[in-house]
């Protein structure tokens, strides 16, 4: 009987401790929400003209004002529509662990008016696989957009290269 006794008493010290120590503890933060982080190219869709891929099939060119305008417009909203997950510098400054020493896309977006063109280099896909590595060559940090940016970059290639050569441009053929 005593023993159940002290038992009680020693649930009810706990039950009362913990509903004090509830008590006194600073309610949690409220988690906020982010709409959304920067966008990779800082631009809006009338200052585009074109957009030029380089990869290891050659290089595409989509001009906003050339054959297959509304593809070039549907390829400028979703490159306009890629936010940065996180920026982060690489360990050493090695480049090659996130595939951007030797990276298999490059996408240039070229401003009209001859203003100054904006590129990113494309790597690896992280771990997880939800998000790829980029990188701006005058850059020093590492980028993680969403992998949906490959993915759809991925098959606009598709389509445009299964429509015609139209979109070919050798003057840019240069390799990465």
């Amino acid at each position: 009987m005593k023993g159940n006794f002290l038992l009680s008493l020693f649930a009810f010290s706990l039950a009362v401790f913990a509903y004090v120590e509830r008590r006194t503890a600073p309610p949690p933060l409220p988690v906020a929400q982010e709409a959304s982080s920067e966008p990779l190219f800082a631009l809006q869709p009338e200052e585009i003209d074109a957009i030029r891929v380089v990869d290891q099939k050659g290089c595409v060119v989509v001009r906003k004002k050339g054959e297959q305008q509304q593809r070039a417009e549907e390829l400028i909203n979703n490159i306009l529509q890629t936010r940065v997950l996180r920026r982060f510098l690489p360990s050493a400054g090695d480049f090659s662990l996130y595939g951007l020493a030797q990276p298999v896309r490059r996408v240039e977006v070229v401003r009209v008016n001859g203003g100054q063109s904006q590129t990113v280099v494309i790597g690896n896909l992280n771990p997880v696989g939800d998000a790829v590595y980029i990188r701006t060559p005058e850059d020093s940090e590492v980028l993680l957009v969403g992998s949906y940016f490959l993915t759809s970059l991925n098959m606009a290639l598709q389509g445009l290269r299964a429509e015609g050569s139209q979109f070919i441009d050798p003057s840019c053929s240069d390799r990465l």
